[in-house]
């Protein structure tokens, strides 16, 4: 299940560094996360025009599988390039539509067509049904799907173990 490799290399990534480390980058090994994701945002507005109440839904490549969605308070074309959010929410999804397994939530953010990586400016929170992680910066690579949160890193975990029948 992605949303349980997750959130295992996110533990790995919490892991408090020293002043003097520099924080590694986590990959996903899981083959079918590593895919490329087609990076293609397009937003209907000249360069430095601003829209409001954007709502990007992503496709699993050749399916109709939604695979996440992106929900913006508002969004500009900075440049032909390059694209800044306020409010951003990212719903990840799994097996169902219905509801997101995991949600990404950052006030400022921006992505870079060429390099398709989005970076948030500040505060960045990452939500599952069982724990929420804090960081100061974030930053996503939306072709390998590799992220990196920066700290200070912040995680609770709301349940440890698994339910009974």
């Amino acid at each position: 299940m992605r949303c349980s490799l997750f959130l295992a290399i996110l533990l790995l990534a919490a892991a408090p560094a020293t002043a003097e480390e520099k924080p590694e980058k986590v990959e996903k090994t899981d083959q079918k996360a590593a895919a490329p994701v087609s990076t293609e945002i397009e937003i209907p507005v000249a360069i430095g025009q601003s829209v409001r109440g954007i709502r990007m839904p992503h496709y699993e490549k050749g399916s109709n599988k939604l695979s996440l969605r992106l929900n913006a308070e508002s969004a500009e074309r900075a440049s032909e390039k390059k694209f800044t959010f306020k409010g951003l929410r990212i719903e990840l999804f799994d097996e169902s539509a219905d509801k997101p397994s995991m949600e990404v939530i950052l006030k400022d953010a921006v992505f870079d067509r060429d390099t398709s990586v989005l970076t948030s400016l500040n505060h960045a929170v990452i939500k599952g049904e069982t724990f929420e992680i804090t960081g100061r910066t974030l930053e996503f690579d939306s072709n390998t799907r590799a992220s990196r949160l920066l700290g200070p890193v912040f995680m609770t975990i709301t349940q440890l173990e698994e339910k009974g029948p």
